[in-house]
């Protein structure tokens, strides 16, 4: 079943069709009766036959309205324009246009369609229109990156709506026809019954869809379900009635038998309106509020979205929903997220084209607030329509009749989308600057999870298995060098992100093999004939009791060194304390007391024997380590 056409409630009686009618007049009645495949078929027998020459551009109008509205907009593109290109001047023509143009995404040359319509007809109403060409135009993509997805195993070549949730059983109308089922002769498709399925829990998939057993399935069109959990009972929208006859919409409700697995014979739904069309139900958490779609007099539009209350098992008198949220289009599939959103689409508000869904939050089923519009890329230039959330606002289903899907009006998946974020870096040795192959770079995410990657030839690695809102410990390991962490965070990024050296996140390493030499630590520095590290010293410091902590198993002596000024015995105790502070230092910092020797040479050792210079002196003087025992 076409959404549209249900949407819409287009089932009229067709009786009014005689035999004796020409073939445009056929046409003609088929058109104006909402028979849309029908209608395209004869008036292009009509222009085949060129029966009408002089009155192609009225054909050629409402062969492009019909394609619009069976959902084939390039086909309704092509012949709109063949009939604007013909001299077809009324202003609905421009209407119908912008409609289409709109449903393709080409928005620039909508805005011109309506405008001109405007300027043609008058009619103010269109500048909605014009609105949301503006809308969408201006390109607005949700902040949170979302993901949809087509659920191929539960579209077919027909249309797919009205979704709905019963414990773990997603409910969904189709218009599919299986064997032996019987077409609808207004939409070209089956119909509509109601189906579910469940997703399997080892194959992520969801399972072939099955009708629903017992008395909620007609034989004409059954659509929109919803079900209250405290009572068992469903309700839905049935188009046509039992015997296919009536010219309208109504809901009706029936009870779920759970050891049958079946649902009672259906009742209609007392507060359906007699004369105007009723349908799309959704249910709050209680079961006591009801929103429903109606044109029954005091719509403020086409289709409003009404409340109905039950008040000791006594349905109330229905309310229409009010003018933030209905319009002078169409507001329509109405569904609840913990009775504090109401999610809806409209043809009004200003959207992407067609319908697009919109959220309003509610209290005490008053609307509190203004409505939002969900964005892309759940919003489309096309339909877009029947929401219903899983865990969470930013999971669930909807429907579209999208280009690309399978069908006519599909179920599409939404998820928060995984973000891409890597991390980028280079492995050299400290000494040469040659790039280092085969260091293990470890991921370690404050979640207890470690991941990890290898260097290539290059030494550089590109880790592309980062996780959002983590904090990591990332380090470097290859036997025979010391090995070196720094700290990485994904915590609180909303998009795609790369960290690497270029977006300020350095992630390059330069490692220290081990040897038994002695290797200078850097800047290590005290004021004349004291003991004590200056703050400056403590910052190569800290990075070698880094590498120590990622190097468990190494055992240091940790010397200093004095110039060959003044007393060997002063000069040999003031290295010892010396040596001494910086261990003590290392310790408070983490290294194990037992992994280091300190070791004062004083002035025994120099690197400039017999030294005369200052610089020579400030070479003497120095702090070291170097490893006696590596295990």
């Amino acid at each position: 079943m076409n959404c549209k056409q249900i949407l819409y409630l287009l089932f009229l009686n067709l009786s009014l069709v005689c035999a004796a009618q020409s073939q445009q007049q056929k046409a003609d009645t088929a058109f104006a009766h909402g028979k849309f495949s029908t209608a395209i078929e004869l008036y292009q027998k009509v222009l085949k036959k060129n029966n009408v020459p002089h009155n192609n551009k009225i054909v050629y109008y409402k062969l492009g309205s019909s394609f619009y509205s069976i959902h084939k907009y390039k086909e309704g593109k092509e012949w709109i324009e063949k009939a604007i290109e013909e001299g077809y001047s009324e202003p609905s023509v421009f209407l119908q246009y912008g409609k289409i143009l709109a449903m393709l995404s080409d928005y620039k040359s909508a805005r011109n369609a309506f405008i001109e319509y405007q300027k043609r007809s008058g009619d103010n109403t269109v500048t909605a229109k014009i609105a949301s060409c503006d809308f969408a135009l201006k390109g607005e993509k949700s902040l949170i990156p979302l993901e949809v997805k087509n659920i191929e195993e539960l579209n077919s070549a027909y249309s797919e709506f009205g979704l709905a949730f019963v414990k773990d059983e997603l409910i969904f109308s189709s218009s599919r026809i299986n064997e032996n089922d019987r077409q609808d002769n207004f939409t070209g498709q089956g119909f509509s019954d109601i189906y579910s399925s469940r997703l399997g829990s080892i194959t992520n998939k969801w399972k072939e869809p099955v009708k629903l057993k017992g008395g909620v399935n007609t034989k004409f069109n059954d659509g929109t379900f919803a079900f209250n959990s405290k009572d068992n009972t469903g309700y839905f929208m049935q188009c046509n009635g039992a015997t296919g006859k009536k010219e309208n919409c109504s809901i009706f409700y029936s009870v779920y038998n759970e050891k049958e697995n079946a649902w009672s014979k259906s009742k209609i739904f007392d507060y359906s309106h007699p004369n105007s069309n009723i349908g799309h139900p959704a249910i709050s958490s209680d079961g006591n509020t009801m929103y429903f779609v109606s044109d029954m007099p005091g719509s403020v539009g086409g289709k409003d979205i009404w409340i109905i209350n039950r008040k000791n098992n006594v349905w109330g008198t229905p309310v229409n929903a009010g003018n933030v949220i209905n319009k002078v289009g169409d507001e329509v599939f109405p569904s609840l997220s913990g009775d504090s959103l109401l999610f809806f689409s409209s043809d009004y508000h200003p959207g992407y084209g067609g319908l697009d869904i919109f959220y309003v939050p509610l209290k005490n089923n008053s609307v509190q607030g203004t409505v939002t519009n969900l964005l892309a890329p759940i919003n489309s230039s096309a339909d877009d329509f029947s929401i219903a959330l899983g865990r969470s606002v930013l999971e669930g289903y909807f429907c579209s009749n999208r280009e690309g899907g399978k069908g006519q009006d599909d179920i599409y998946s939404f998820n928060r989308a995984a973000l891409i974020l890597n991390a980028i870096g280079k492995i050299v040795d400290s000494e040469t600057n040659k790039p280092v192959s085969n260091v293990t770079v470890y991921f370690k995410g404050d979640n207890g999870i470690i991941d990890s990657i290898t260097t290539g030839a290059s030494g550089e690695f590109n880790f592309k298995n980062l996780k959002p809102d983590l904090k990591y410990a990332v380090t470097a390991v290859k036997q025979g060098f010391f090995s070196d962490s720094k700290n990485l965070s994904t915590v609180g990024v909303k998009e795609n992100m790369e960290f690497s050296k270029k977006t300020g996140v350095d992630l390059d390493f330069g490692l220290l093999k081990i040897s038994k030499k002695e290797i200078v630590i850097p800047n290590i520095s005290y004021d004349f004939n004291q003991s004590e590290l200056k703050q400056e010293s403590k910052i190569e410091l800290d990075k070698l009791a880094r590498i120590l902590i990622e190097t468990p198993k190494v055992i240091i002596e940790i010397s200093s060194h004095t110039d060959e000024k003044g007393a060997d015995d002063y000069n040999k105790t003031l290295s010892q304390k010396r040596a001494q502070n910086v261990v003590v230092y290392l310790g408070q910092k983490g290294v194990a007391k037992e992994r280091m020797i300190a070791k004062g040479y004083g002035e025994s050792q120099p690197l400039r024997k017999n030294a005369q210079s200052e610089e020579d002196h400030a070479l003497n003087r120095r702090t070291a380590f170097k490893v006696i025992k590596n295990n």
